[in-house]
């Protein structure tokens, strides 16, 4: 019999019916769709040896000044960077710093250490990091720990080795850094009954110390610097810094003469400097990053006068007028050389153990708004607040507050500047801006503003309306690619906007997405460009497999094809300084993508299915007799698999036939395969395993039975 060549149409199409798509795919996992023939997506491994705690939630690659590629990672718990070595570094924002003495307590052959710290206000799986502990138990407990469980005054953590006695009351003055509080894994506000940890505060109370929604974060780039947004959070402010290298020559002043410059009523008195109305300068020429954050730490016994500490011409700590340890942030500016100095102000005391180091944390950048929905930056290289808090301090879901050109620590909008705030007024609350070519796009629940801007100082930017019962899903739910936005919405279409106006994407994936879509968990939704194949991924939670994304949906702008498959990933970032894409999944590994042909090394699997086939308008029953392989670059085997039905008054029966194994050497197998209808399955489960589709054929003929 004369062969059939299989000339299916690109794309998935699982919203028609199985008659309706035929010549069409109807399901399929790790394919995407290349001049119109379906090919298996490439491989992924592993990005680094180590992991990040807590579920990704933001991700974002860039590189600094010398050319360093970095990736950014924000978990509901933590912030995280790893560099082009796959080395990932801490950089959680520290919200209280301090000491603590002899805070520590651990059981024999146990790891759980319990930590003595009356109104510590920390709440479960909070970072700390302890320095400059002693031994106790056997262990000495330093380095970064997330909180396991609390009471009012005491909280656990766990060590990395178990303690080989029984100690109580140790580990000597102790460094504490608390990082900023957890937030919420999941959505919260719609899972109703059951919401939180049982006995989670007080009957018909919110829960303590969580949001309602999943914490999400926006990252952006100031310079060579990270900017990261928690939601409705702060903005925090990153200088790529992986080494806390000590800045102070001889802080202890064990040689006084080699490195410190001592003025009138300075003196040095056995390991420290003594102060004897001391109203002069005690300084050393250092060296500092510019556009960083650095640490001041210092000890100092006053007996009256005060003390004031500066970094050039910024005043880092002023008026010390009592003894103790004092800790301080502050920024270096311009960076350089330039003289730090303690000054006195009639001091009589001393001064000893200081110390300055770039900090390798976040922080907070001043003069922001106090609760910000989410931020990014312009070409301008202004910094902006998407929802903030206004000059009372109160939230407004609607306001956009931005900062001074070059500068994002001046919020304030004067004459000299170009800060300002406008409250927009559609919808009822902002979600996400993002800078696109030519233009800024504000996208709220149900609403899209553009945001140009004028260079007019009294008006900065203008805001247009520019599209209705369009909002947006959840922040990471929107991608930039080519000078257009492509973003799921509330109610599961996919919109892209470009040339001033908002469409819809015409997609056959929609009913399948919502379908099944965890519905009470759009703000997980992640949408990401894939730059080297032309493509918008979003991932999103499934309810078939939970609350988590576990599922992904692809549109290739370039063939305005659809995909669907299974990845258990929670965010993206495109490869941007990095060779590869990168993905981090649930358990916190991260993952290069579209990089070889295995999964890290090991089997990988894919599977596409055809529509029904039939032989003229289905009157007729077919009989396939075999199948012919037709395939590019194959890599590893697969198997084709033929199902056929029958349709009558009885009902259907549907028959499926054996795997058919083939590889680059196989031609025709025999199939063998009879009904009204057939579909074919092709998949495969190897290492490694690529498959790109040419035009196979089938032996395909009416047998005599008819409907």
């Amino acid at each position: 019999m004369p062969l059939t060549k299989l000339q299916i149409q690109p794309g998935i199409f699982p919203d028609d019916s199985p008659l309706s798509a035929e010549n069409y795919f109807v399901d399929g996992d790790k394919i995407r769709f290349v001049n119109g023939k379906p090919e298996t997506i490439l491989g992924h491994e592993k990005a680094s040896s180590e992991t990040v705690f807590g579920k990704a939630r933001g991700a974002m690659s860039w590189s600094d000044n010398g050319r360093n590629s970095y990736l950014a990672i924000g978990t509901h718990t933590d912030l995280y960077a790893m560099d082009n070595d796959g080395d990932v570094y801490l950089i959680t924002p520290v919200v209280e710093r301090g000491q603590l003495t002899n805070p520590f307590t651990v059981t024999d052959e146990s790891a759980v250490v319990t930590v003595a710290d009356t109104g510590h206000g920390l709440i479960v799986d909070q970072q700390v990091r302890f320095a400059n502990a002693t031994a106790l138990g056997g262990i000495t407990i330093n380095g970064a720990y997330h909180v396991v469980s609390v009471t009012s005054n005491t909280y656990t953590i766990t060590h990395t080795s178990p303690a080989t006695s029984a100690a109580s009351g140790g580990g000597g003055t102790v460094d504490y850094e608390y990082g900023l509080p957890p937030g919420s894994e999941f959505d919260l506000g719609q899972l109703g009954y059951g919401t939180g940890t049982f006995g989670t505060g007080t009957f018909g109370s919110p829960v303590e110390g969580y949001e309602s929604f999943a914490r999400t974060w926006t990252l952006d780039k100031w310079g060579q610097n990270l900017i990261a947004c928690p939601r409705q959070g702060r903005i925090y402010e990153w200088s790529p810094q992986t080494s806390a290298a000590e800045n102070i020559t001889n802080g202890t002043f064990s040689t006084i003469g080699t490195s410190w410059t001592l003025g009138t009523g300075w003196s040095a008195t056995g390991s420290d400097i003594k102060a004897s109305a001391a109203s002069s300068d005690l300084s050393q020429s250092i060296t500092l990053n510019a556009g960083a954050w650095a640490l001041l730490d210092f000890d100092t016994s006053i007996a009256s006068g005060s003390v004031y500490a500066y970094w050039g011409t910024t005043t880092i700590k002023a008026g010390v007028g009592a003894s103790g340890s004092y800790k301080q942030t502050f920024y270096t500016g311009n960076g350089g050389s330039q003289a730090f100095k303690f000054t006195g102000g009639g001091l009589h005391g001393a001064i000893d153990n200081v110390s300055v180091k770039q900090l390798m944390s976040a922080n907070a950048i001043p003069n922001q708004p106090t609760k910000v929905g989410s931020c990014f930056v312009t070409p301008e290289r202004i910094l902006v607040a998407v929802g903030s808090t206004d000059a009372n301090g109160n939230y407004d879901p609607l306001r956009v507050g931005w900062t001074d050109t070059g500068n994002n620590q001046t919020w304030a909008g004067t004459t000299a500047n170009l800060a300002g705030n406008f409250t927009l007024s559609n919808g009822t609350h902002l979600i996400r801006g993002i800078s696109t070519y030519g233009e800024n796009i504000i996208l709220g629940n149900d609403m899209v503003y553009s945001m140009r801007f004028t260079s007019d100082p009294s008006t900065v930017f203008n805001f247009d309306l520019i599209g209705t019962g369009c909002g947006l899903i959840g922040p990471n739910a929107v991608a930039e690619a080519r000078g257009k936005l492509y973003w799921m919405s509330p109610g599961g279409q996919f919109y892209v906007y470009g040339a001033g106006a908002v469409a819809p994407l015409d997609n056959p994936v929609k009913r399948y997405v919502m379908d099944n879509l965890s519905w009470n968990q759009g703000d997980l939704v992640y949408a990401w460009h894939n730059s080297k194949n032309n493509e918008i991924w979003w991932q999103y939670p499934d309810s078939r497999d939970g609350n988590e994304c576990s599922r992904y949906v692809i549109y290739s702008y370039v063939n305005a094809t659809w995909s669907i498959g299974t990845f258990d990933r929670c965010s993206w970032a495109d490869a941007g300084t990095f060779q590869f894409p990168l993905a981090i999944d649930t358990s916190g590994q991260i993952w290069f993508h579209e990089k070889g042909f295995s999964d890290d090394g090991g089997p990988r699997s894919w599977t596409l299915t055809s529509g029904w086939i039939d032989i003229g308008d289905g009157d007729q029953h077919l009989l396939v007799n075999g199948y012919y392989p037709d395939a590019e670059d194959l890599q590893g085997g697969y198997t084709v698999q033929f199902t056929t039905q029958i349709r009558n008054a009885i009902g259907t029966n549907e028959r499926v036939y054996a795997t058919q194994n083939l590889n680059n050497s196989s031609g025709r197998v025999d199939v063998r395969a009879t009904g009204q209808i057939a579909k074919i399955t092709w998949s495969a489960t190897d290492s490694p395993s690529f498959y790109r589709m040419g035009v196979p054929s089938i032996d395909i003929s009416a047998n005599q039975r008819r409907r």
